[in-house]
């Protein structure tokens, strides 16, 4: 526990004063960038850059500013009941809904177990790919990540002085992450590879950039043809899907659950509830703010809108195949060599837009940037995603063993803890199997959609509850126009994030994702209202 003669001076320190001691204290903060700075923020910071260069560098400030305000409300109603039974997921079982308490619980265990074997799927990349390990069994690779995981996670489960390892651990892992990307952008930056206008104006929100693409394609679309309405759709298609993945990944819905177990595991009560608020800023707005910035100005300077740009040829091919297959519908039936020379024959715009579009991973960056970082190049990036997946799989784990105890009725309870997130490091034990082939698509479509109906769940969940005179009592705060019009603006971006990735699923030429799509959004909408009746029930009962 923080030293409460400490907090108790801070009414008389300067802003810098307490800043440090703040800084000094924090830690639950940092656990969240440890998630959240992961898989999904490095994919779709690579292709915000793609698809969008600068002009999307507001779109992950904002979606985290709308995480803090709820990650905020969440540990104002967790520090405010210090009693064991009155933990946030008992208080959204007795005064909202327990049907939303279990889906919000059974959401994170779902989503913990198939993403963090993407983070071990991750750092294998990075130790093959980027580090040079190339010719490394990749089971070899996890199965250590598996053991220096558990390792870590039972010094956590632990008391005194070893539960506080890991989160020096975290908090190194994440100043690496941050550190290796704003040494890429540093180097760009002295070397005139940047364009400061551009940059500034990036952060400048444009929501117009939900319906159309951006200006950078214009002159490009113009020569299409006949096929304009083709790029037109599918430039404003996936604009639109990864802004809907950057709002999912800054703040997803098992961070939601994590926060109040790793305030309440450092002993942090109501007299901290300051602290706590400095803490997601010092710790997670400001870590996270950094290194995805970071990346999308890499990756914009290097491949946005640039025909000549480094590309790999079955993601170039992906996209022009598509482009293809809206002149020759049976073109993914042709045998290879007739493909090859369609592909050869396609108008020269087409090319040059399909390899604008491509989607590139972590080496490709590296590798565009070897002229500007040398041979250091494929090092500084793998150092830096390896660390974001030791940093992520490690609190996947340790949200699941959170959650698993608490499902079983004794949270925390240390044995109970290790089982849970021992399930998710197994899956990641596997996960050369699991992120190939149909393995993959059968457990990420459902699971991303369970996450993306539950997330905006998960925040009326803790709406309601501040709001709710019989959850808080005499906690409950007394002037909270503005708590509910940046809540309920939170909640209201999460509620539009979700139908709209929703009716992309269902919108889709797939079955399954079709299927999962209107299952999606039929939940949603029966949760929300179920929700809100059940709440204004208790409340006046």
């Amino acid at each position: 526990m923080a030293p409460m003669k400490e907090l108790e001076d801070t009414a008389s320190m300067g802003f810098f004063r307490k800043l440090l001691l703040y800084t000094k204290l924090s830690g639950p903060g940092w656990i969240q960038a440890a998630v959240t700075l992961g898989g999904g923020t490095l994919v779709g910071g690579l292709y915000l850059g793609v698809i969008g260069g600068y002009q999307f560098l507001w779109l992950q400030p904002l979606a985290m500013l709308c995480g803090i305000i709820m990650l905020s409300a969440i540990s104002y109603v967790t520090l405010s009941k210090e009693k064991f039974e009155d933990r946030p997921f008992e208080l959204s079982k007795k005064h909202v809904s327990p049907f939303l308490a279990w889906g919000w619980l059974i959401a994170t265990v779902v989503a913990n177990v198939v993403f963090c074997s993407a983070q071990f799927a991750l750092g294998a990349d990075a130790v093959q790919g980027n580090l040079g390990a190339s010719n490394v069994n990749p089971y070899v690779i996890t199965s250590i990540f598996f053991v220096l995981s558990l390792f870590l996670i039972w010094l956590y489960s632990g008391e005194g002085k070893a539960s506080k390892v890991i989160d020096g651990v975290i908090k190194i892992l994440v100043a690496i992450i941050v550190l290796c990307f704003m040494g890429v952008v540093a180097t760009l930056m002295i070397k005139g590879a940047v364009q400061w206008k551009a940059l500034f104006s990036g952060f400048i929100p444009d929501f117009s950039a939900l319906f159309h693409p951006v200006d950078s394609y214009s002159a490009y679309l113009n020569e299409t043809g006949s096929f304009q309405p083709f790029w037109e759709n599918y430039i404003a298609t996936n604009q639109r899907n990864i802004i809907i993945g950057a709002f999912g990944t800054a703040v997803g819905i098992n961070m939601t659950f994590l926060l109040p177990y790793s305030l309440k595991k450092k002993k942090w009560s109501k007299s901290h509830r300051e602290l706590s608020r400095y803490d997601l800023i010092l710790g997670l707005l400001i870590p996270f703010i950094l290194a995805a910035s970071c990346l999308i100005i890499s990756t914009a300077s290097q491949f946005h809108a640039k025909k000549d740009a480094v590309i790999n040829e079955t993601a170039y091919n992906n996209v022009l195949d598509k482009r293809l297959t809206a002149q020759f519908p049976d073109f993914k039936n042709f045998d290879s060599t007739k493909k090859e020379a369609i592909r050869l024959a396609a108008p020269q715009v087409d090319k040059d837009l399909s390899v604008m579009l491509a989607k590139r991973s972590a080496k490709d960056l590296a590798t565009a940037l070897v002229p500007f970082l040398g041979n250091w190049s494929q090092i500084i990036f793998g150092i830096g995603i390896l660390a974001m997946a030791l940093s992520t799989m490690l609190v996947h784990m340790m949200m699941n063993g959170f959650a698993i105890s608490e499902a079983l009725g004794q949270p925390g309870k240390q044995k109970l803890f290790l089982l849970g997130a021992a399930i998710p490091a197994l899956s990641g034990l596997f996960s050369p199997l699991i992120w190939a082939g149909t393995v993959k698509a059968a457990l990420v479509v459902p699971a991303s959609v369970i996450a993306t109906t539950l997330l905006p769940i998960a925040y009326l969940i803790f709406l309601l509850l501040m709001n709710s005179k019989k959850a808080l009592g005499v906690e409950l705060p007394k002037n909270r126009v503005l708590i509910n019009i940046l809540m309920g603006l939170a909640t209201g971006i999460a509620f539009f994030a979700s139908f709209w990735a929703l009716q992309g699923k269902y919108q889709s030429a797939n079955v399954y994702e079709h299927g999962f799509g209107l299952f999606g959004i039929v939940g949603l909408t029966f949760l929300t209202i179920f929700g809100v009746i059940s709440f204004i029930r208790k409340e006046r009962s």
